[in-house]
């Protein structure tokens, strides 16, 4: 099955152009490199590209090239094990190696340069880089989650998985790197005390070291003098396994330069995400969302272990004090000379001459070096150049409808398409524009970063709208955040079942809720699910489902089914896997979207006859009730279909105040959206309005109800809530005209003053402001 790119799976064209490249080394260039470079693919030695590397080539330095160069130096020679991050590819690792090979020389050190060709910034830019730009315009602080987003819910995870992978598997087996690490331990045995080892691992180089080091030790190697750690990328977890308790022993020095968490913040990658390239990782690349990362001050600060490592207290950026290791922040300019750097990027530091000078003294013992030669920072060659992309009309209409009949094994349904085709044929005649994902399209993948695509391409006075027909599940809340203080009962967590789903490619109701926290304000996003366990996409604590009696039963085409999946240990066992231990999320505060289910928690939805129970009902509404009725008059009549069959309620999750609201009507108005259409007069005493749509704005229109001005000017303004506080021609406020308006005042009445249009303003605002409370509070 193919996953869709993000460009693919939004129907968005590619906003990103090409990196800006250099050109392929020279062959003679490359003949200079091959006594000083290890070319790795998956960890093995690389057999093809534009520099291939065999056993007889590790032979060669061992036997020939090492042996004269420390000949011709006399005494102990450095010899240096340099790993490049994990962003570069083939052609960039090489040219790092052509940058350094001759400075290490002239400062009398034989270096050796791992190439593992990994290739990440191509990979996460062909992933996500389409999210990098465009989006909403980035003008609002959601920017960085949507994209930390989009990289997790897409190829993120898979693509640091495998490089991590890449980098461990060098080391075992017959991997590559521990080839290398048996005939440097070889060499140490037949010519003791003429070298001494040294590695520098610049970013995901940290990861590739830390099971590097061990093997060489492993295979014979007597020690580490040094180990130079460059913005290092690796996990805090494996780097206290692997690395910590060989420090001050098989690895005599350990220094790391890396920036304050001020830098951090201030640097950018992928030309949009404002914070670097650590952040990212740990925030979507890793199976544990916010993973703690070694090259991040904040997270050494958190653990015990490493500030205690490298004598870290006070203030950010103080300097580490009787720790066994070093830290060098960036920007040091004085001090000793092995403790200085200025890199300002988290790409940057291997082109830095103020580190790579510190690194070089420290490998050689002597303050007398030749400086580092200033090179081309490669950093803008690793992402793409960005074009920016034409933002989308504001008060449009969008949805997004996904069914899933294709479920492999006994897992099939059979209306959940025509459920999908159904809705977008009725979203489609009110105004919306449509995109379905069905079947083998309904991945994981595509259904969050579709999702993701109509949440954060939205701006206010938009209307959306996302179906799903398909199973539903639970499964074992691994965060905890489904916990009640008081109740030790186990929890789970609600999920939907994409069609990849027995791979444990379960979407939970953290993921849903995730999304829809990037809701700008004034969006208004109404979600329908036909299926058992929906997810309200609200963390809430949900209970087992009823017992269900044979899930299968009559599972003919038009059959009665239960969309319900009994979850099995062997999928539960992958979604385990490849979420890993999340960080709790937490409990959401303030929900905004709305969610329409077709039963309660623990109910079980059912399709009927080639169409789902609840789809039956609720599809052939939307038409009459779009812009007429409150979502709650929706509900209503939704449950009135289902009067004969108790055995499926269909529920309603939301906001309380969001009951009032208009069903599929903006939150509010936009100057670019079309005019919906006119509702009907309500019935008397049935109340078509809806509640002020923030906080704000209902104390605003309180203010003004009360006669003061909350913010006038004398062309008047709008407020952050969204309500007109413009000042009108005799003085008064839009806000208080408005409410005056809604009681049946004129406007000289309500310029009068009169007690009775006053206490009736105050009033209606007053109960406003109640209701946002209450929702607020909800």
């Amino acid at each position: 099955m193919t996953e869709l790119s993000p460009a693919e799976s939004t129907g968005t064209a590619p906003s990103a152009g090409t990196a800006t490249r250099q050109p392929p080394l020279p062959q003679s260039e490359l003949a200079k490199l091959r006594p000083h470079v290890v070319n790795l693919s998956d960890g093995k030695f690389s057999s093809t590209g534009a520099f291939t590397t065999t056993k007889k080539d590790v032979d060669a330095i061992f036997a020939t090239h090492l042996p004269a160069f420390a000949a011709a130096q006399g005494g102990v020679v450095p010899v240096v094990f340099y790993a490049h991050g994990g962003l570069v590819d083939e052609q960039s690792g090489l040219r790092i190696a052509a940058t350094q090979v001759d400075w290490w020389k002239s400062n009398g050190v034989y270096p050796i340069h791992f190439v593992w060709e990994t290739g990440l910034a191509g990979a996460i830019s062909g992933a996500v880089g389409d999210w990098a730009h465009g989006r909403r315009g980035w003008l609002d602080d959601a920017k960085d989650r949507v994209l930390e987003l989009a990289a997790r819910f897409g190829q993120g995870p898979a693509i640091w998985g495998q490089m991590k992978h890449s980098a461990e598997a060098a080391s075992a087996g017959d991997g590559g790197a521990r080839y290398v690490a048996e005939a440097l331990a070889a060499y140490c045995t037949a010519h003791p005390d003429t070298i001494s080892v040294h590695a520098v691992g610049h970013s995901a180089g940290s990861i590739f070291h830390s099971f590097f080091i061990p093997a060489a030790l492993k295979a014979g190697v007597p020690e580490f003098a040094t180990l130079s750690l460059l913005a290092p990328a690796v996990r805090t977890d494996v780097f206290e396994k692997q690395i910590v308790p060989l420090c001050g022993n098989k690895v005599a020095s350990l220094a790391m330069f890396t920036m304050t968490e001020k830098l951090e913040r201030d640097d950018t990658c992928l030309g949009a995400y404002g914070k670097s390239l650590l952040y990212l990782v740990r925030a979507s690349f890793e199976p544990e969302e916010f993973s703690p990362i070694l090259g991040l001050e904040e997270c050494l600060r958190a653990d015990p272990v490493l500030a205690g490592l490298f004598g870290l207290s006070g203030v950010s950026g103080s300097p580490g004090v009787g720790g066994a290791a070093d830290i060098i922040w960036s920007k040091t300019t004085t001090g000793p000379l092995t403790s200085r750097s200025t890199s300002t990027s988290h790409g940057g530091f291997d082109n830095d001459i103020p580190t790579m000078d510190s690194v070089a003294r420290r490998v050689t013992g002597s303050s007398r070096i030749q400086s580092f030669p200033a090179t081309r920072d490669l950093g803008d060659e690793l992402w793409p150049v960005p074009r920016p992309a034409a933002p989308r009309p504001a008060g449009t209409h969008h949805a997004l409808c996904v069914g899933i009949n294709a479920y492999p094994g006994g897992d099939a349904l059979f209306g959940c398409v025509a459920d999908a085709e159904a809705w977008a044929t009725q979203f489609t005649a009110a105004g919306f524009a449509v995109r379905t994902l069905l079947d083998a399209e309904a991945t994981r993948q595509n259904i969050l970063l579709g999702l993701l695509d109509l949440v954060s391409s939205s701006a206010t006075g938009d209307v959306l709208v996302f179906q799903y027909a398909g199973h539903g599940t639970y499964v074992d809340d691994l965060d905890g955040d489904e916990a009640e203080a008081g109740n030790e009962e186990k929890k789970y967590d609600e999920a939907l079942c994409p069609i990849d789903f027995r791979d444990g490619n379960l979407i939970i109701d953290d993921d849903l809720g995730e999304i829809f926290d990037q809701l700008p304000d004034g969006v208004s996003l109404t979600a329908f699910f036909d299926s058992c366990h929906s997810g309200d996409g609200q963390r809430r604590l949900q209970l087992l489902p009823a017992d269900v009696d044979d899930l299968s039963a009559a599972s003919a085409p038009h059959g009665r089914r239960a969309r319900f999946i009994i979850p099995d240990e062997a999928t539960s066992k992958k979604y385990r896997a490849k979420r890993g231990t999340p960080a709790r999320a937490g409990k959401r505060a303030l929900a905004r979207e709305v969610l329409f289910s077709a039963c309660k928690p623990t109910e079980v939805a059912y399709e009927t006859g080639g169409h789902g129970d609840f789809t039956v009902v609720a599809s052939l509404l939307v038409m009459p009730s779009a812009n007429r009725l409150t979502n709650a008059e929706f509900l209503a009549k939704v449950r009135e279909g289902f009067a004969s069959q108790p055995r499926q309620n269909p529920d309603f999750n939301g906001p309380r105040a969001a009951k009032t609201r208009i069903f599929l009507a903006p939150l509010v108005s936009s100057p670019a959206a079309p005019a919906a259409p006119a509702a009907p007069a309500a019935p008397a005493g049935q109340s078509t309005g809806a509640a002020p749509a923030t906080m704000s704005g209902a104390i605003t229109a309180l203010l003004g109800a009360a006669g003061i001005d909350p913010g006038r000017t004398s062309t008047g303004s709008v407020d952050p809530g969204g309500v007109d506080t413009g000042g009108d021609e005799n003085g008064g406020t839009a806000a208080s005209v408005g409410v005056a308006g809604a009681v049946g005042l004129t406007g000289s009445e309500a310029t009068a003053g009169s007690r009775e249009a006053d206490a009736a303003a105050r009033a209606l605002a007053a109960a406003a402001f109640l209701r946002a409370v209450a929702d607020f509070i909800e």
